[in-house]
């Protein structure tokens, strides 16, 4: 249950970048809540979209203010249970852009507000530091059709390269001597 006075609402203390996200996002909501409930096909989709953008508010907001928790692996379940299919329940369409094809050119103003906020310098810098800041950001870059950028894409896996010493490599056995007195002679020298 939101506690919050009004939606979208932020400490004075928050950062100027989730403040203005904030602004942006209460806008968007507003323009869903009033043509939403004129479009029969979407009403349904009217609370489920204002409460994503409430929240992805709130995480955006904590993400930037909060340091990043390490969490302990995940135990593995003994038991297996099967699942009970669940009632059907109300999803958001999965398109990309599919706001601003729905709404329009009022969509398409918060689009561009989002990705101007989204390129200036200082707010690429932060979102490089906060890595569950973008977590937050890309599925409403993706609702709305802003072009995600290196810093919110998802950072794929670092491949470590093991080097071998070239000695060990031809398969000549080295002793601790030649680790610390002759390699780097054999490195500069071509042998």
């Amino acid at each position: 249950m939101n506690t919050s006075p009004f939606p979208f609402h932020l400490p004075d203390t928050a950062p100027e970048l989730a403040r203005r996200f904030a602004v942006i996002m209460a806008g968007l909501a507003a323009l869903v809540a009033r043509r939403f409930l004129r479009m029969p096909h979407l009403v349904g989709l009217t609370t489920l979209l204002w409460s994503r953008l409430n929240r992805a508010v709130r995480r955006f907001h904590r993400a930037l203010t909060s340091p990043a928790r390490v969490h302990a692996p995940r135990k593995q379940a003994e038991q297996v249970r099967p699942r009970q299919a669940r009632p059907s329940q109300v999803q958001l369409p999965l398109g990309r852009g599919w706001i601003v094809r729905e709404l329009g050119w009022e969509a398409a103003g918060y689009m561009a507000q989002l990705d101007a906020l989204l390129r200036e310098v200082a707010n690429r810098t932060a979102l490089a530091d906060a890595p569950a800041a973008a977590r937050v950001l890309r599925p409403i870059c993706r609702m709305l059709g802003v072009a995600v950028m290196p810093e919110i894409a998802s950072t794929p896996a670092i491949a470590v390269a093991v080097v071998q010493h070239p000695a060990v490599q031809a398969g000549v056995s080295l002793d601790k001597s030649d680790f610390i007195a002759g390699v780097p002679e054999r490195i500069f020298s071509g042998n």
